[in-house]
C-alpha cells in the first residue's frame, strides 16, 4: 500500500490564487448583469402595473391613477401626492375616509428599486379613464450605470418599451 498524501500548502495557495484571479475577472460582468436585472425588473413591474390599472379602471367603470413611488425630484412619492398630481376627479373635495378608500381602490403605486434613477421630467403618473384608456401619453425613463429603459404609455393603454443609454 502506498502512503496517503494530502495537498501541500503551496498547491493550496496556487489554487486559491487562480480562483481569486477568475473571480476578479468575473466581477465586472456580474455587476453589469445586476444593473440589467434591476432595470428590467423595474420596467417589468411598471408594465404589469399599467395593465392592472387599465383593467381595474375598465372593470370598476371609474378612473384609476398610476404613479411611481418616486419621481426625479421626490424619493417618497405617496399615493396622496399621486392622486393630487394626476388629478383624480373629485379627490380634493373628498373626506379623509373617502380619500383613504380612493387611494386603496383607485391609486396604484409602482415600487421602483431605490438604486434606479427616475429620469422622467414631465411624467409623474398616468390617469386611466373608465374605459381603460390613458388621458395622456407619458414616458417613464429609468437610468442606472449609463443604461436606460423607457416605457411610453399609448392613448389606449398599450405600452412601448425602449432601451438606450443615459
Amino acid at each position: 500500500m502506498g502512503k496517503n498524501r494530502g495537498f501541500t500548502l503551496i498547491e493550496l495557495m496556487v489554487t486559491i490564487a487562480v480562483f481569486a484571479i477568475i473571480a476578479m475577472m468575473a466581477a465586472p460582468s456580474f455587476s453589469g448583469m445586476m444593473t440589467e436585472q434591476k432595470l428590467n425588473s423595474s420596467t417589468r413591474e411598471l408594465g404589469l402595473a399599467i395593465n392592472q390599472a387599465k383593467s381595474q379602471a375598465a372593470m370598476m367603470k371609474t378612473t384609476v391613477a398610476l404613479c411611481l413611488n418616486k419621481t426625479n425630484t421626490d424619493n417618497d412619492f405617496t399615493k396622496d401626492e399621486c392622486a393630487t398630481a394626476v388629478v383624480l376627479p373629485g379627490y380634493a373635495a373628498m373626506s379623509v375616509a373617502e380619500k383613504e378608500k380612493a387611494q386603496q381602490n383607485r391609486v396604484i403605486s409602482v415600487q421602483i428599486d431605490p438604486q434606479i434613477v427616475v429620469e422622467s421630467t414631465s411624467a409623474v403618473g398616468v390617469l386611466f379613464t373608465e374605459i381603460g384608456s390613458a388621458t395622456t401619453t407619458p414616458t417613464f425613463s429609468f437610468c442606472k450605470s449609463a443604461k436606460k429603459r423607457s416605457i411610453q404609455v399609448e392613448k389606449f393603454g398599450s405600452i412601448t418599451k425602449t432601451s438606450g443609454t443615459c
